[in-house]
Parts: structure tokens; sequence; C-alpha cells
């Protein structure tokens, strides 16, 4: 009994950060909940998402969503964290929290808006476009799965740098103050876009 538990270590972690991690955004945009409870209707990216074939951070993606992007809602349960969606007619799957009910959500702050900017220093210089803003606090990993080592926890708002070193998985890399890791693309956006 003690060997099944110890395989099934890895998949009971994986759900458990999912599920803290969906809660903190719910708590963090209480607006979302109420996004989240239509189906059959119009919702609209608070940030980049991915389209996923399927409710999993392991499926292929089959589009990118830019943030503001209008997306159809459609029939069916959320599942693991994803919602059914359809984006420029391809259905799939994406991050449900990901969503608000109006784009006016998103032009009045439904997303934390990040502190004044940190200095970047001389010898790492990152064009704007490399620039992200943590949606929510958000773990900095060794690797590009969700059961990777934690390096840090970066809080709300946190700036960090894009590296363009790796992107699997649906995670990218990324410099956070001189340390570089793993995030979750879903959750990070550029700051342009969150007001």
């Amino acid at each position: 009994m003690s060997s099944f538990l110890i395989q099934r270590r890895p998949m009971v972690l994986r759900a458990l950060i999912a599920l803290t991690v969906m809660l903190l955004l719910l708590a963090l945009n209480p607006a979302a909940g109420s996004a989240q409870s239509c189906t059959n209707c119009t919702l609209y990216a608070r940030t980049e998402l991915n389209l996923r074939q399927g409710p999993s951070l392991d499926a292929a993606v089959l589009r990118f969503i830019p943030a503001g992007a209008p997306v159809h809602r459609t029939t069916g349960a959320e599942s693991k964290g994803y919602a059914p969606v359809t984006y420029e007619g391809v259905s799939g799957w994406a991050v449900a929290l990901g969503f608000v009910a109006t784009p006016a959500e998103i032009d009045a702050g439904a997303v934390p808006s990040a502190p004044a900017p940190a200095a970047v220093p001389a010898s790492a210089p990152a064009a704007t476009s490399e620039i992200r803003v943590t949606l929510a606090p958000l773990m900095l990993r060794s690797s590009p799965t969700v059961d990777a080592e934690p390096i840090l926890v970066m809080p709300e708002g946190a700036r960090l740098t894009l590296t363009r070193q790796g992107a699997e998985n649906g995670y990218v890399t990324v410099d956070y103050d001189g340390v570089t890791g793993w995030v979750y693309a879903d959750l990070i956006a550029r700051q342009d876009e969150i007001g």
C-alpha cells in the first residue's frame, strides 16, 4: 500500500498545487467567479492564454488567445481548472480563471497592477517586450513541470524578464532578480495588458 501512495505522490501534489493556484486567482479576482458560471456566453481573456486540446497542462496548444480577446464559453463543466471554450472557430480548453465577463473588467484593473518598475541591472538589459508581470503569487521552478523543485515564490505583480531559453509544457524560462527558472506562462502578462 505504501508503494502505491509513493507512486501517486506527484499526481496528488500536482492536483493540490493546481487547486491552490486556482483558489488564489479566484480570491484575487472575485469577478472571475461570475465569469466562470456562464455557459453559452462570451467571455474575455484577462491575459494571454493557451487554447489547449484538453483540460491539462500537458495537452497540446491549439491556438494562442491574446489578452482582451473574446471567446465563446461552450456548454460543459470545467475540468481540472480548465473551461471548454471556442476561439476563432477552434474549440479547446483554457484556464478558467483567465476570463472575465466584460472587457471593462480588464480596463478597470480586474487584474492587479504591478508595483513601480524595479531597475533592470545594467549587466542584463531587457527590451520592454521581454518584461512580464505575475498575475498571482507564482512559483519559480527548476524545470517545466508542476512537480519540479520550487526555487522561490514570486509575489503578485513581480516583474520578470523572459529569457527565451526555453518553452515547454506551457512553461517559459524567466529571470527574476538575477534568479532564472521556469514559470507557467498563462499566469504572467505584459504590463501594458494589465493597466
